[in-house]
């Protein structure tokens, strides 16, 4: 993925993580907010996510330690069911990942990055 594509995949992601956490099972693809949304800038990929970022994170401290050991989330394309609070695990590993992705091609290409790993 290019880095735009990335910014843009990360919320995404997080929207589809929102949808499951909200509903308990898969997301419908075609009904994401960014279907049809063309690509223009960074700063407009971060502004259209901030909603749904700030909605997912409300949630996710919404939740009771019962709701987060007991609850669980159905993954019906990936035959498995988690726990809210293993789901949500999943959500940050899977932004590590990206996160690492977009700082090694801020390496590449010489440009100075945060050091988000302190």
């Amino acid at each position: 993925m290019t880095c735009i594509e990335l910014v843009r995949h990360v919320p995404e992601c997080e929207y589809l993580y929102l949808y499951m956490l909200k509903n308990g099972d898969r997301f419908p693809y075609d009904q994401s907010p960014w279907a049809a949304r063309p690509y223009a800038s960074i700063e407009a990929e971060i502004e259209f996510a901030e909603p749904y970022h700030k909605e997912l994170l409300d949630l996710v401290g919404s939740y009771t330690q019962e709701e987060l050991s007991a609850t669980k989330i159905l993954w019906s394309s990936k035959g498995y069911a988690r726990t809210i609070g293993d789901f949500i695990l999943r959500v940050a590993y899977h932004e590590s990942v990206h996160t690492g992705q977009i700082l090694s091609y801020l390496r590449m290409l010489d440009v100075p990055r945060p050091d988000v790993w302190d």
